[in-house]
């Protein structure tokens, strides 16, 4: 079968049993019979993560990230899993949100495992970190361009009532990010699928965060003060998280409650208000947003189709600010508004082939453009 409704048995995986592929691809764990060990390139209380290699049909490979899902086999959930990991793959056709190519057994343990699309560039803790010792600036257009996309995954996993529970810099994977270009940003939310697999009950008790090699982050820091009180998550949740994510773009990075240095007493200070500081060159209407995130009772919190169509307005603003440039070359005068969006965002150049791509600025469907004089 292999197409985008099912997993289909697939054959040739070294080393894993009953391997299920989403793609009709085979799946080969390249050289790891030679080395005899596994390339592990991350870890949390919740998983271990493997690189990989993907075999295509026509020879080629690509890189891919096994997840193996500590404690979660043998349950005698096979089916229930096999469920589930069906919606995993539907979610990962979304473009902000990690695909899932294939799932299978670990034999010495029975662990489930899912096999993923691997990020060469890292997560965005990372990148946003390397700017800030680069002394690398991102433009804001390139900041709410990264805001937006995950806004925009957050929206699917909403619509399929998935709460993500551990949304950070940390679980969000860079694909494309130039500091000064918005439109070479592609950015995924990962782990999505483990915090549903963890609310189901697969797996070590999740207490700690499920975090990349390396990171030392806690997720007290991002938590909603519901989630402290009463482990009580919801979208509302998620939205205060995201909050604390937005900030950490604008501030390349840095750990939140940074002066506080035990995640004890960071829960204490936020149940009794504290907020994180406004970053510095953050407008203020962005701040704005984030504190919209932040606010005590859930039902105050914005949704993220609301947070939506918030960040879609200070995306125009900064196009309308930068003035009336073509938004694909950054360098000729537009003159050509798309239809029916109305966005005005094309030089004579760029229009051509307008109606067969979305909106540069809203991603929306074009059925036609005019020139604006």
């Amino acid at each position: 079968m292999g197409n985008s409704q099912n997993c289909a048995k697939s054959k040739g995986w070294s080393g894993y049993d009953e391997v299920y592929d989403c793609t009709g691809a085979d799946i080969a764990r390249n050289g790891y019979k030679r080395k005899k060990r596994r390339v592990q390139i991350g870890s949390g209380s919740f998983k271990l993560v493997y690189r990989a290699r993907w075999q295509q049909p026509h020879g080629s490979s690509a890189d891919v990230a096994i997840q193996r899902i500590r404690g979660s086999g043998p349950t005698g959930r096979r089916e229930e899993f096999e469920q589930e990991v069906k919606i995993f793959h539907q979610l990962g056709l979304h473009p902000n949100l990690l695909r899932l190519l294939a799932t299978s057994i670990e034999p010495s343990s029975g662990d489930y495992c899912l096999v993923t699309e691997f990020a060469s560039k890292g997560s965005l803790d990372g990148i946003l970190s390397n700017f800030a010792e680069e002394e690398k600036t991102m433009s804001l257009l390139v900041q709410l361009q990264v805001a937006r996309q995950i806004c925009d995954g957050m929206v699917q996993l909403s619509l399929h009532k998935v709460v993500h529970r551990d949304l950070a810099a940390r679980n969000v994977l860079v694909f494309s990010l130039d500091p000064e270009d918005h439109l070479a940003v592609s950015v995924k939310i990962a782990d999505y699928g483990l915090s549903i697999m963890a609310s189901r009950g697969y797996g070590e008790s999740r207490a700690g965060s499920v975090s990349t090699a390396g990171s030392t982050a806690r997720p007290v820091r991002w938590m909603a003060p519901e989630s402290m009180r009463r482990r009580e998550y919801s979208e509302m949740s998620d939205v205060w998280a995201f909050g604390v994510t937005m900030w950490e773009v604008w501030t390349y990075g840095e750990v939140p409650y940074w002066a506080i240095t035990d995640d004890a007493e960071v829960g204490p200070k936020v149940v009794d208000g504290e907020r994180l500081a406004a970053p510095s060159a953050c407008p203020p209407k962005v701040y704005l947003i984030m504190q919209k995130c932040w606010k005590e009772k859930k039902t105050e919190r914005p949704s993220f189709s609301q947070l939506q169509k918030l960040l879609q307005e200070q995306y125009d603003e900064a196009v309308e600010v930068r003035g009336q440039q073509c938004v694909v070359c950054m360098e000729r005068r537009a003159e050509w508004a798309l239809i029916p969006c109305g966005h005005k965002c094309l030089c004579e150049d760029c229009k051509e082939g307008a109606t067969s791509r979305p909106c540069p600025m809203c991603r929306s469907s074009a059925t036609n453009i005019y020139k604006i004089y």
